[in-house]
């Protein structure tokens, strides 16, 4: 795509953005609604849109090149994320479930399941590849340095030679013999075709006929090859199956592909561009403009100290920084009015304080009411305010204000607008002269003082301080250093050395695939519960983890998850998620399982130490993710004895306190696995993990997708002699990980040469599937075991004849 079509997906966008705007901040506040049905459905029509104008505003602005444009559309694109995991945590209150359908809703809007999909930013990532980088070096350096030397092989006795000569001997013995039956075979075969020959009186054939019989087996096979390709092309070109020719990525996606990378490539000069021509226009305003409006500053402030003078018969008290300093004073505003605000100010602070406490009793008040409410009975639902609505309606505004009315398609290569940036710096510069200026005028003004009024100048930030120690009651406790005088460097060297911080391997959330639940809606309405599909599973770990992680602004203002808990059977892929969301936000990896804990930081200060070296680690290299896997176990009912030496419930106390001081600028999730979370106590386990989400084993959709995948993933091909329907409804119960060995022990080297010759069958990976379950294994033993008997019986018979 061009510059011009993107600057047109923008318009669009913003176009549907202003209708939501208009929908959801009308002129009029909007009626509550009673009925729980269509309040969701309107939520989740909202949700939808936005997850639209999201993947229209993602893909925006990973393709533009214009660095001012990028800016704005930033600012948008978060609020628009910030609003859609608003919308999600409504659902989630209303329905009381982690997982939603809206199958009705999307028939309505026109829009297939693969719309629903929330795009992940590529700038999480991007941003940050030189750090990445970096980081990624230091610790394959260390790693490295973990890895001991090869060792050795098993060394082998010497062979005497005379063992030598028997064993060669012998080898060489057994090739004659193979070869000297393969050729009595061959004789006794003709021998046998020339009796019966000479039994049925059939004459030598005639070579007309042999040649005609010939010609008729080659031409029928001849003809039924090109049929069978006919067949082939017909059903490539109408779409029914890929193009046999066509290997990997068509030329057109390729070279959108090529497109797309230059374009990123572009970005960086661009802004490149942009930051040197920032720093140039700031020093010429610096060196032009900045005299002047010293001046300007420096008169203004005199002439409210001597209006002040004229009107109260003193001189006014110098605002100071804290409180905004004479920034206040440059409004269009009497000295009198000014005074006033400053006297204001200062009890802002304590009706600020009584309001918050007043909203918290109320909230209080209101969440014991709804509880004393019978079910049944039907209450006014309405949305919760938005933190993320003003974001968006100020990036809108911004955008119709600058770039609305500026006709830019036929202006295709813009780097930068030199008068934005002009008015832009000229903002800035003034806000550091400003600081200079008060510093300066407050000297002056103290000398007035001392001149005229024959009094010293009092601050107003000694008499705020001097009411500070009355609001210093009941804060909290900051949290104890234990590594003061550490490097972060030496910190994160030895939670890789003791392997508590982990590489993740690189994957993507795409490589969790599988399908969309089509009767989640029919099915809730008849009231039974659908189980979670694959777009779903991955939906939710895109909101609750991927984009809270990625953006600082999401995770401060977004309502706040700090753990999430994966459950399901094993091999359903919630290893691959946690390592999919490090590799989407490059998150570090830290390793907290009971079993990676084994005799690591024992005794109760080294558990202290090993808590506060994740914590502070991840804190200060964030994004990161605190992985526990089997996290039923640090959750015990009861430890089986096996495990008691482990000590598997080290974390029970100190991993909640833990995660209790996370702040919301503070992107650390802790991200539990679970195949067992039945053996936990279920209430300790859901106080340490805020959302619990259930992984469960594929539906039918799931598997067809999964089996494809994974044979094309280890080099084998989709043909139609493969009946992949077949594998999915054989496979039903099992999971994607069970799938993928069946695959893996099916596509050997030597299968993947045999492909072009022998295209793959269902069978051979049922058999070979079949034969690794119990039952499979005794009908394989028992198979064996008759083989065996009718050898025996064969060998007896032998022996019969032999003595006869």
């Amino acid at each position: 795509m061009s510059s011009r079509a993107y600057t047109r997906l923008w318009l669009e966008s913003q176009a549907a953005l202003n209708e939501l705007l208009g929908q959801e901040l009308p002129s009029q506040p909007l009626q509550p609604e009673k009925s729980q049905r269509l309040f969701f459905q309107m939520v989740a029509t909202l949700f939808l849109r936005y997850v639209q104008i999201l993947r229209c505003l993602e893909t925006c602005y990973d393709q533009m090149v214009h660095p001012q444009k990028r800016l704005v559309l930033r600012r948008v694109l978060e609020g628009v994320m910030g609003r859609v995991l608003e919308l999600k945590n409504e659902m989630v209150e209303m329905e009381l479930s982690e997982y939603h359908y809206m199958d009705d809703v999307l028939q309505d809007l026109k829009l297939t399941p693969a719309d629903m999909e929330v795009p992940i930013p590529k700038y999480f990532v991007s941003q940050r590849a030189k750090a990445l980088k970096e980081r990624q070096q230091v610790l394959s350096q260390i790693l490295a340095r973990l890895e001991p030397s090869m060792p050795a092989g098993p060394s082998r006795v010497a062979m005497l030679r005379d063992e030598a000569v028997q064993l060669v001997q012998m080898a060489e013995r057994m090739r004659q013999s193979r070869l000297r039956a393969k050729f009595m075979r061959e004789i006794r075969r003709d021998e046998e075709r020339e009796r019966r020959a000479r039994d049925s009186g059939a004459k030598e054939p005639d070579r007309e006929q042999a040649a005609l019989c010939i010609q008729k087996v080659w031409k029928g096979c001849l003809q039924r090859r090109c049929t069978k390709l006919e067949r082939e092309r017909e059903m490539a070109f109408i779409g029914m199956v890929p193009d046999p020719k066509a290997f990997g990525l068509p030329a057109a996606m390729l070279r959108a592909q090529l497109g797309e990378e230059f374009r990123r490539l572009r970005q960086a000069d661009y802004e490149a561009e942009y930051q040197q021509a920032l720093v140039s226009i700031r020093e010429g305003l610096f060196e032009v403009e900045g005299p002047d409006m010293k001046e300007e500053m420096k008169e203004q402030l005199r002439q409210w100290f001597i209006e002040c003078h004229d009107l109260t018969g003193r001189f006014p008290e110098f605002p100071d920084e804290e409180l905004g300093g004479s920034s206040i004073l440059f409004a269009e505003k009497t000295p009198e009015q000014v005074q006033e605000e400053l006297e204001l100010q200062e009890t802002e602070g304590q009706k600020k304080k009584e309001k918050t406490a007043e909203k918290e009793k109320s909230k209080e008040g209101k969440a014991k009411k709804g509880k004393d409410k019978k079910q049944g009975e039907e209450e006014s639902l309405k949305l919760a305010e938005s933190k993320f609505l003003p974001m968006i309606s100020e990036g809108s505004a911004e955008y119709q204000t600058v770039w609305g009315n500026q006709d830019e398609l036929d202006n295709l290569e813009p780097h930068y607008e030199l008068e934005l940036m002009k008015a832009q710096q000229r903002k800035e510069v003034e806000t550091e002269l400003r600081l200079q200026v008060d510093e300066l005028m407050r000297e002056e003004l103290q000398r007035l003082k001392l001149a005229v009024d024959r009094e010293e100048g009092k601050s107003l930030k000694a008499k705020k301080s001097s009411k500070q120690p009355k609001g210093k009651k009941g804060g909290k406790k900051k949290e104890k250093d234990l590594t003061p005088d550490r490097t972060l460097d030496s910190l994160y060297e030895e939670l890789v050395l003791q392997g508590i911080l982990k590489q993740a391997p690189h994957v993507q959330l795409a490589d969790y695939t599988g399908d969309f639940c089509y009767l989640g809606s029919a099915l809730r309405m008849a009231g039974i519960e659908p189980t979670p599909s694959v777009t779903d599973i991955r939906q939710n770990i895109a909101l609750y983890a991927i984009l809270r992680l990625g953006s600082p602004t999401l995770h401060e203002l977004a309502p706040l998850v700090k753990s999430v808990l994966l459950a399901g059977p094993a091999g359903t892929g919630k290893k691959l998620l946690v390592h999919a969301v490090c590799t989407e936000t490059g998150a570090n990896l830290f390793d907290l399982s009971p079993d990676n804990l084994v005799g690591k930081y024992p005794g109760k200060a080294g558990l202290s130490m090993l808590i506060h070296l994740v914590f502070k680690v991840a804190r200060l290299m964030q994004p990161s993710v605190i992985w526990v896997g089997n996290a039923e176990k640090t959750f015990y009912k009861k430890v089986p004895k096996e495990e008691k030496q482990a000590d598997p419930k080290r974390l029970k106390r100190d991993l909640p306190k833990a995660l209790k001081l996370l702040k919301p600028e503070d992107r650390v999730l802790l991200l539990g696995t679970s195949d067992k979370p039945y053996e936990a106590d279920v209430k300790t386990l859901c106080k340490a993990y805020e959302r619990i989400l259930l992984v469960p084993r594929p539906d039918y959709a799931s598997r067809y997708v999964t089996w494809q995948r994974l044979i094309k993933k280890h080099g084998g091909t989709i043909s139609p002699a493969l009946d992949a329907s077949a594998l999915a409804k054989l496979s039903d119960g099992y999971s994607q990980g069970c799938i993928a060995q069946a695959v893996q022990l099916v596509l050997t080297e030597r299968r993947l040469l045999q492909m072009p010759k022998k295209p793959l069958r269902a069978g051979e990976f049922l058999q070979d599937w079949y034969t690794k379950t119990p039952l499979g294994k005794k009908r394989l033993k028992a198979a064996q075991e008759r083989e065996e008997g009718k050898e025996a019986k064969g060998k007896d018979k032998k022996g019969k004849k032999g003595k006869k």
